[in-house]
């Protein structure tokens, strides 16, 4: 049993030099913002009057389904507010950076056909997936001895040397725990698109199980892995049962994915591809439809997901708005139109910032899709495909088209999944966003994502090996914006990116003058992607 794990250290060595970069920008986002985050608290919330302003916020249904359920002391200290805003967040992003590396360290050069050539060697069958492992862990260990450390320096009112590194051994142990998910999907599936794709519909599932059970009753919160992080508590009383839960799950995990590794053939899935037709339809005719075959199932699987995340959120409009129900005594006061117009204002509120979250998530099948012209040009399958005649151009909007095109059905889907569900939930239909709203909701944001599609096209065109720069541009701009408000940043730090460049919608109206200049500088972006792929060579494996 030991040959098969030969040459582990050495391999793990290798992924650690190999992903050097993606890991200091990892480490170097994730430390910076929760220990500047950190350092800034002291500021915003270092009074009992500023904390009792946020308390009840927190505990309202809306901030618990976006950021957790937490319990405080009767007066809780600065840790504790902290805490409550930053822990789920801040796992949520570390989880994105496990599911990269992971899937990237197995499926990705299994895919490149690195695996192979490793295995020609004298390694053992499970050395690569150990190697992955390891490294993941490595680059969490490392994660949380900065929190833990940085956290100690923040002098916030309420924070523990068990509090700070409790919560920063939970966010890594969990995380850690969807990071070996991921190497186990890599395993059932027989490429990476696939291997992802699985991996964020399992984790999309633990955070509708969190919301859901957050906002109904948080004692089933148990039921999901990403809930097990709220448990902690850390600077109220410390628990570490789900830091044990999660490094149990974390290793059962391993297990299963060494066993399927064992029995599968290498380059093959443990789920077979089913087959395809014995002849082509009449369909794939040209570099579009034979897209599509290829990426449906993503395209689908994305908007699907953004509908059903949507449609979550969409549940709890009646506990977010329905203010008559929860002070039965505000109707005889105030009368009930006024307390109509202000849960109505309620749900608008919420909506506005639900609309940033969807409009950042259905950025990302767009930006994928308009990677994907790269990630198969360096891959040698655009070389049958530029053998015949087909010109670069119309390759080119082939893949840009459909990915602008996947991200505007999704977002459109999504938005209106929310407020047609959160209204047919509400007690009082009177609360609900009308139709104008619904519309405003969609034009409002829809410029942001072409930006951030078009920001992808130009670097493809020009400069393919900076691409990850606009995923990162991409997480800042959703940072600023969605937690802006709570962390109290400036104006100018809203308006880094597209996000920020349009009003809150449905909150305000839509800006036509941005929208217009936004779409033409979306447009601007491919015109000048397109224009540098015509001009670059290909890298052709």
């Amino acid at each position: 049993m030991t040959s098969r794990f030969a040459r582990t250290g050495r391999l793990t060595g290798l992924a650690l030099r190999r992903d050097r970069f993606r890991i200091l920008i990892w480490i170097l986002v994730l430390v910076g913002l929760m220990i500047g985050v950190a350092f800034k608290f002291t500021d915003i919330f270092g009074t009992q009057h500023e904390i009792a302003a946020i308390k009840d916020t927190l505990k309202s249904p809306a901030m618990v389904a976006l950021l957790g359920a937490f319990k405080f002391t009767n007066n809780p200290s600065t840790a504790q507010i902290f805490s409550t805003e930053m822990v789920v967040f801040m796992t949520i992003t570390q989880i994105i950076m496990n599911i990269m590396l992971g899937v990237h360290a197995t499926r990705g050069e299994e895919d490149e056909g690195i695996t192979e050539l490793i295995r020609s060697r004298a390694v053992g069958q499970l050395a690569p997936l150990s190697a992955a492992a390891l490294e993941l862990v490595i680059v969490n260990a490392l994660v949380a001895i900065l929190y833990g450390i940085g956290l100690g320096f923040s002098d916030m009112h309420g924070i523990t040397t068990e509090g700070n590194w409790t919560v920063a051994i939970g966010l890594a142990a969990v995380s850690l725990a969807f990071g070996l998910l991921a190497l186990l999907t890599a395993q059932l599936a027989d490429h990476s698109a696939s291997a992802t794709g699985l991996t964020y519909a399992l984790f999309g599932l633990a955070y509708i199980v969190r919301m859901m059970t957050d906002v109904q009753n948080p004692d089933y919160t148990w039921w999901s892995p990403l809930g097990w992080v709220e448990k902690i508590s850390p600077y109220h009383h410390p628990n570490w049962l789900p830091i044990v839960l999660a490094l149990l799950l974390a290793l059962i995990l391993f297990i299963l994915a060494a066993i399927i590794n064992l029995q599968r053939d290498l380059n093959a899935g443990a789920i077979a591809t089913r087959p395809g037709r014995r002849t082509a339809s009449t369909f794939l005719r040209g570099p579009v439809s034979l897209l599509w075959r290829r990426e449906h199932n993503v395209i689908i699987g994305w908007i699907i997901g953004l509908a059903i995340l949507a449609m979550t959120y969409g549940s709890i409009y009646n506990s977010v708005g329905d203010m008559l129900k929860t002070n039965p005594t505000m109707q005889q006061v105030f009368g009930s139109n006024v307390l109509h117009e202000a849960n109505h204002a309620m749900l608008v509120s919420f909506t506005s910032t639900l609309v940033i979250l969807l409009a950042t998530l259905s950025a990302i099948p767009g930006i994928q899709l308009v990677y994907k012209l790269y990630s198969d040009e360096t891959n040698g399958w655009l070389e049958s495909l530029y053998a015949g005649p087909l010109s670069r151009t119309r390759l080119f909007f082939g893949y840009v088209g459909t990915g602008l095109l996947s991200s505007i059905v999704a977002f459109g889907v999504a938005i209106s999944t929310l407020i047609l569900v959160g209204n047919a939930t509400l007690s009082h239909p009177k609360d609900g966003l009308t139709t104008f709203e619904l519309w405003q909701s969609i034009w409002g944001q829809l410029p942001a994502v072409l930006v951030f599609i078009g920001i992808a096209t130009a670097i493809i065109g020009w400069w393919p090996r900076i691409r990850t720069l606009n995923w990162l541009y991409l997480g800042l701009g959703f940072i600023t914006l969605y937690m802006g408000g709570m962390l109290k940043l400036p104006k100018w730090a809203q308006h880094l990116s597209p996000l920020g460049w349009m009003n809150k919608v449905p909150s305000h109206d839509v800006e036509w003058t941005n929208f217009s200049w936004m779409l033409v500088l979306s447009l601007v972006l491919i015109l000048i992607g397109w224009w540098g792929y015509r001009r670059r060579d290909l890298h052709m494996s």
